[in-house]
């Protein structure tokens, strides 16, 4: 069975200090153009789009975002995950006007567009359980994380 997106422990970063979400976008494109998940294009349209269609969530106990775009900066489709450090300030989804402290940043890197619908169901789903997320944000390994997400998308 093909998997629905590649999850990689690199890409999974725990206790991340970076100041504004930029700089975590950031943080995190460089690690998965490292290993090819990404094309060069990939962080500007990324930027670009959180401007415009920002993706801060506020869940019930702490705040996350799913920076993403589109298809065509995506070599392999992954799952980046930032657990940060201190929290970082996103402008929420469907409301920019509100901002959101976030402490789990999900970039991801979709493909198929038709999957992407299929992943973003999956992540509300998995932010609707609070025992997931406060495993999420307070793993000690990133091996917990992977699992987590395998069980989540690669079923």
């Amino acid at each position: 069975m093909e998997k629905f997106v590649h999850l990689d422990e690199d890409i999974i970063c725990l206790d991340v200090d970076k100041k504004t979400n930029e700089d975590v976008i950031t943080y995190m494109f460089e690690k998965m153009k490292k290993k090819n998940y990404v094309k060069e294009s990939f962080l500007k349209a990324v930027l670009s789009r959180e401007k415009v269609y920002s993706t801060g969530l506020p869940l019930e106990n702490m705040g996350v975002a799913i920076p993403h775009t589109d298809p065509e900066h995506v070599n392999i489709p992954t799952v980046g995950v930032a657990v940060l450090r201190e929290p970082v300030t996103f402008q929420m989804m469907g409301n920019p006007s509100q901002s959101v402290e976030v402490e789990i940043v999900f970039i991801l890197a979709i493909k198929d567009p038709n999957k992407q619908l299929t992943m973003l169901e999956k992540l509300m789903e998995m932010f609707q359980n609070n025992d997931e997320m406060f495993k999420l944000k307070n793993a000690r390994e990133k091996a917990e994380i992977y699992k987590i997400l395998d069980n989540k998308f690669n079923f």
